[in-house]
């Protein structure tokens, strides 16, 4: 049985940290492994901390039975862990190689770390039958004249396209604009896993990346930093194409007109690589490798106690939701 402690999971918006929960929680249904939610920190063999800092503080005071990963929506840089916090005795999870090669990288060695990417719904992202009309570009932190660039070679080619900013859409939006699209144009910065693009990946849409390699918010840190960073980790030749500068997208547009529905395989991808099912296995299976948990055991087990953590009281749930909202004005606020 599997103890998930998450704030985010109370969220209305949909977003990224709320689709990791979200989307283990159904990989778990699927493989029929018990779990709950916000249960006490002593409730389970195996626990999960998924994006509540208030939780680490406890972890110190935790009964020796009790197996801990945290992460991955937890801290951006390891310098963001409080001083006061021992995270030795627990395994830290990174949504992506890469993101976990930086932390490594910049002398980040507290405790083992992992790579695992959270599976993708693909009984709910399937590909449509309705007319691709359209070309989807969707922005993300990047400059937005980088936005304006990709406008222009689409309005010249009279290319009816929709443009989708991030933090400024419904999730419910998305997913309709998605049925009728061909491609999508991703204008992004790093992304450590990118579960929307995943889902429209699913949905069998390729992509055209124009992909971002700066680690600009780590400058001045380090000298060499030999990592591959990418928009997309999880992305091969049948996902679509990348390119690294503007100068390419002209050509690379006219060519994903002409091969969109007949050279890729996207959704194909997601099915191998980021399953519900098997990135659920992969998650218990880290208790396993870690702290000889087998993976067979966990279906049996049941709660130690019934007590609940302080997130899943109500006047919690209201607190949460005060503070969702403050954020997403600062951030709308910001935008413009």
């Amino acid at each position: 049985m599997l103890n998930i402690i998450s704030r985010s999971i109370y969220n209305n918006e949909v977003r990224g940290p709320k689709k990791v929960v979200e989307n283990l929680i159904m990989g778990l249904k699927k493989i029929n492994y018990p779990f709950k939610i916000n249960g006490d920190l002593n409730s389970c063999k195996r626990l999960w901390i998924h994006d509540d800092i208030s939780a680490l503080k406890k972890i110190s005071d935790l009964d020796s039975k009790i197996k801990t990963i945290i992460g991955p929506n937890l801290f951006i840089l390891q310098e963001d862990i409080p001083k006061n916090i021992d995270i030795s005795k627990v395994v830290y999870i990174q949504p992506s190689t890469w993101s976990k090669d930086l932390w490594i990288k910049l002398g980040f060695n507290k405790c083992p770390m992992e790579s695992w990417p959270v599976g993708i719904d693909t009984d709910k992202h399937t590909p449509s039958s309705e007319e691709k009309n359209i070309v989807l570009v969707y922005f993300k932190s990047r400059n937005k004249k980088d936005l304006e660039v990709v406008e222009n070679i689409l309005k010249n080619k009279n290319i009816l396209y929709k443009v989708m900013i991030y933090g400024l859409y419904h999730h419910k939006d998305y997913i309709e604009t998605l049925k009728h699209t061909r491609y999508i144009i991703l204008i992004d910065k790093l992304e450590s896993q990118g579960i929307a693009f995943e889902e429209a990946m699913a949905m069998n849409i390729p992509l055209l990346v124009w992909d971002y390699k700066n680690i600009d918010f780590i400058k001045n840190k380090i000298d060499n930093l030999d990592i591959n960073v990418s928009s997309v980790p999880y992305f091969d030749k049948r996902c679509g194409l990348i390119i690294e500068n503007g100068s390419e997208l002209l050509d690379n547009i006219d060519k994903m007109e002409k091969i969109w529905n007949i050279s890729f395989k996207p959704r194909e991808y997601i099915l191998e690589n980021l399953s519900l099912e098997k990135q659920a296995k992969d998650f218990i299976k880290l208790y396993e490798k870690h702290y000889g948990l087998s993976y067979e055991s966990g279906f049996s087990e049941i709660k130690l106690n019934d007590k609940v953590w302080r997130n899943a009281k109500w006047y919690y749930q209201i607190y949460f939701d005060i503070k969702n909202l403050v954020k997403k004005i600062f951030y709308i606020l910001n935008i413009h």
